[in-house]
């Protein structure tokens, strides 16, 4: 059976289907960005603020009142900056935890795993 027959065809149209991903996923790609941005806001926040109460980290003033932004509110930039913190580690568990659930299987057409050779005598 060469490459140019039908048959060949419409594996090849199963193949091209079963490598695109469902729409939604998109979707839920979106929200999720979304609500670990707000999520790690709200993180900072409550972080800061217990901070505050229990003196964990000892934080500058030059960090909460920047002299030279005076337009901003008051410990603005050290939210942001904490909850981008807050939304690199959690994305990075959401990863962790995906690739534990989810282990890469190689498929029928990938190389099989490298045997290890034995070591040279000398």
């Amino acid at each position: 059976m060469g490459r140019d027959t039908w048959r060949h065809q419409m594996h090849d149209k199963e193949r091209e289907k079963r490598k695109e991903l469902n729409p939604i996923w998109r979707g839920v790609g979106c929200v999720l960005m979304v609500v670990l941005s707000v999520g790690g806001y709200f993180i900072a926040d409550w972080f800061l603020y217990q901070n505050d109460l229990n003196n964990w980290f000892s934080l500058p003033e030059m960090l909460i009142d920047i002299p030279f932004l005076p337009w901003l509110p008051s410990g603005l930039l050290l939210k942001l900056a904490v909850a981008i913190v807050f939304l690199i580690i959690s994305y990075g568990l959401i990863n962790v935890v995906y690739a534990i659930l989810f282990p890469i299987r190689p498929g029928k057409y990938d190389s099989p795993p490298l045997s290890p050779r034995p070591r040279r005598k000398r």
